[in-house]
C-alpha cells in the first residue's frame, strides 16, 4: 500500500531534482510504512477508548506513544533533509553487466542513518554516513544493450530509527555513459593484412619468426601455441607468443564472420579487440565502409570498442 501511494505521488509532483542537488521540503516525501499504519490505527484506538471511559492512565499512555511516533517522523525525516549531493561519475561497461554509478555526498555535517539507494529494482545498497567531507556512495545499475545507457531515477529511502515512517526523494541523475558489446569468444574472424607479406596469421598468433614467451591461456586461443610441455608438468596452461610479421598489425572484418547476427559477429570483434590488446598486439576493425586502422594502446582500444558499440546506431 505504501509502495502504491509513493509512486502515485512520485508521477503527481512536477518534475524530480537532478544532481547537484540540496534535498529539502520540495523534493522529500513522508508517509507512514506498513508497522506505520499499524502503530498509528492502535494509538488511535487507544484514544478513542481513553475519551469513551475518561480512564487517565490511558490518556497518558496514548499521548507517550503518540510523541514517540512523532519523534520517529521527524528523524526519519531529518535523515533526508540538508543532504548534498554535489557530484555523479560513471564508467563504460560491457552489455548486460552491472554499471556502478559513484555520487559523491558532500559534508554531511552530522551523521545521517539507514539510508538506502537503489535504481529501481536493482540491487539496494545500505550506507551509514557520517560527518566526512565528500562521502563517494556507488549504486550498481542493471545494463542493457550496447549504445548508450542512461540510469532511471535515483530512489533514495530512509525508514530510521523505528521504520514507522519511511521517507523518500527520486534524483536525477544525468548520466549518459556508452555501453560496449558483450564479449563473446569465437574463432576469430579472417584477417586483412594492411601489407602484402605473406599469408594471414591467426589473431594472437603472434608470426612465426622469433619466440617471445609464454602468456596465461585465455578461451579462444588457438590450441598449435598452447605450450603443453608446461601443462604436462603441472605448470598451468600458458600460450606461446611469436614475435614477427603479426606485428605490423591485423585488421579484423566484420564482414568475415560468417555465422550468428550482427549482435554476434560485434561480440566476437570485442572479445579479439580485447584480447589484442591484452597480449599487446597491433589491432584494427573494418566495420563495413568505416576503418580503423591497426594500432596499440588503451586509447585505441577504448576507440574500437566505441566503434563496436556504436555500429548501426548514430
Amino acid at each position: 500500500m505504501t509502495g502504491f501511494i509513493s509512486d502515485r505521488i512520485g508521477r503527481i509532483v512536477a518534475g524530480n531534482p537532478t544532481i547537484p542537488v540540496t534535498l529539502g521540503l520540495r523534493n522529500i516525501y513522508i508517509l507512514p510504512t506498513g508497522y506505520g499504519w499499524l502503530y498509528l490505527t492502535g494509538v488511535a484506538a487507544m484514544l478513542i477508548g481513553s475519551i469513551n471511559y475518561h480512564n487517565n492512565l490511558g490518556f497518558l499512555l496514548t499521548f507517550l506513544l503518540g510523541s514517540l511516533g512523532f519523534t520517529a517522523l521527524l528523524h526519519t525525516y531529518g535523515m533526508l533533509y540538508g543532504l548534498r549531493l554535489i557530484g555523479v561519475s560513471t564508467a563504460p561497461v560491457f552489455a548486460g553487466e552491472f554499471m556502478t554509478v559513484a555520487v559523491t555526498v558532500a559534508d554531511t555535517k552530522r551523521p545521517r542513518r539507514g539510508l538506502r539507494w537503489t535504481f529501481h529494482s536493482d540491487p539496494v545498497v545500505a550506507v551509514n554516513l557520517t560527518a566526512e567531507k565528500r562521502t563517494p556512495v556507488q549504486i550498481p545499475v542493471q545494463t542493457g544493450h550496447r549504445g548508450w545507457f542512461s540510469p532511471p531515477r535515483l530512489h533514495i529511502a530512509c525508514d530510521y530509527p523505528l521504520g514507522l515512517f519511511r521517507a523518500w526523494s527520486r534524483i536525477n541523475t544525468n548520466v549518459r555513459e556508452v555501453v560496449y558489446p558483450h564479449p563473446l569468444t569465437g574463432p576469430a574472424p579472417g584477417i586483412e593484412r594492411p601489407t602484402d607479406r605473406g599469408e594471414d596469421d591467426i589473431l594472437g598468433g603472434m608470426g612465426t619468426d622469433d619466440f617471445m614467451g609464454l602468456t596465461a591461456y585465455q578461451p579462444g586461443d588457438p590450441p598449435q601455441r598452447i605450450h603443453w610441455q608446461a601443462y604436462s608438468r603441472g605448470r598451468g596452461l600458458f600460450v606461446k607468443q611469436f614475435a614477427g610479421r603479426a606485428n605490423a598489425g591485423t585488421l579484423l572484418d566484420i564482414q568475415r564472420i560468417q555465422l550468428g547476427d550482427v549482435e554476434h559477429k560485434l561480440s566476437i570483434l570485442c572479445f579479439h579487440v580485447l584480447r589484442a590488446h591484452r597480449h599487446r598486439l597491433s589491432v584494427g576493425l573494418k566495420l563495413n565502409g568505416h576503418v580503423i586502422a591497426p594500432d596499440r594502446g588503451k586509447a585505441h582500444r577504448d576507440r574500437c570498442l566505441r566503434a563496436l558499440a556504436f555500429y548501426g546506431r548514430q
